[in-house]
């Protein structure tokens, strides 16, 4: 490369400001921290640290939001894996509620055969139902194949629930003694009176007393009383909500009300034993 005068110049130049540099630093090695050349750098110190403080906060956001941006995939990651964490935690808490309430039935079942020793029963849950108000009929996941018999009584810990009419090999169809076709031999627990009771297709029984001239209270208890062979004698019926002499006749109105609540119904117990004798109360 050529030589100029140019490139002298800059060379001279460069000289001088590397000498001035090694003299200030020198100077400012030797002074002492109240020297010129310190007070001028606390200065500058002074002067442009609140700027760089105050530009630190103006592109904090920034870039937080970057930092967040290249963060984005990883948090939406974790937020998606809590959820699942959460909706697993309410699934296992609906399912728990759902086995101790499972548990609670089976427990009340298990209570009335306790209480009934006299009776072999099998339990039963409820698969189908009559599209009917009151749920007259409904299908049992028992069948002949579990030693289920037509005209066998169906109960709760509350009471009769009905008798099974239809038996297939794994299901078998109970008809209520809400049903109008349900007619079974009751018992009134105090007065001792028997009886015919009758459904009506709604939520309350009708009681036909054999004998007119009976006394009946209202509060008493109905029982089946074993007549006709259909239902074993002692299961609970109902209680006496209304009693009343009919217009024309001796004959006495007497409204029964269930003790079970057939609409909460989604599992029974089948009576197995005594067999019922007779199907003397046919279903229409």
């Amino acid at each position: 490369m050529p030589y100029t005068p140019q490139s002298r110049r800059n060379r001279i130049v460069l000289i001088i400001i590397i000498i001035l540099l090694i003299a200030l630093i020198t100077m400012y090695v030797r002074e002492g921290d109240s020297g010129p050349l310190h007070k001028v750098q606390q200065f500058a110190v002074d002067t442009i640290s609140p700027i760089g403080s105050g530009l630190a906060r103006l592109f904090r956001p920034i870039k937080n939001g970057i930092s967040d941006l290249f963060h984005l995939p990883s948090l939406a990651r974790e937020k998606r894996e809590l959820q699942e964490q959460v909706d697993e935690l309410k699934r296992g808490s609906i399912e728990a509620r759902a086995l101790e309430a499972e548990n609670e039935k089976l427990k009340k079942l298990l209570k009335w055969t306790e209480e009934h020793p006299k009776y072999d029963t099998l339990a039963a849950e409820i698969v189908g139902r009559s599209p009917d108000n009151w749920l007259r009929v409904m299908v049992l996941n028992k069948g002949s194949s579990h030693g289920v018999k037509k005209y066998m009584s169906v109960v709760t810990e509350r009471g009769l629930v009905g008798r099974v009419i239809s038996v297939g090999s794994r299901s078998s169809v109970v008809q209520l003694v809400t049903d109008s076709g349900s007619g079974v031999g009751g018992r009134l627990l105090d007065s001792r009176e028997l009886g015919i009771v009758e459904g009506k297709n709604q939520e309350i029984l009708s009681l036909e007393l054999m004998n007119q001239e009976g006394k009946v209270e209202k509060g008493e208890v109905l029982m089946t009383s074993g007549l006709g062979g259909t239902c074993p004698p002692g299961i609970p019926i109902g209680k006496v909500t209304k009693v009343e002499d009919q217009v024309k006749g001796l004959t006495k109105k007497i409204e029964v009300k269930p003790f079970v609540q057939f609409s909460r119904l989604d599992q029974v117990l089948v009576v197995m034993s005594p067999e019922p004798e007779t199907g003397i109360f046919e279903e229409e």
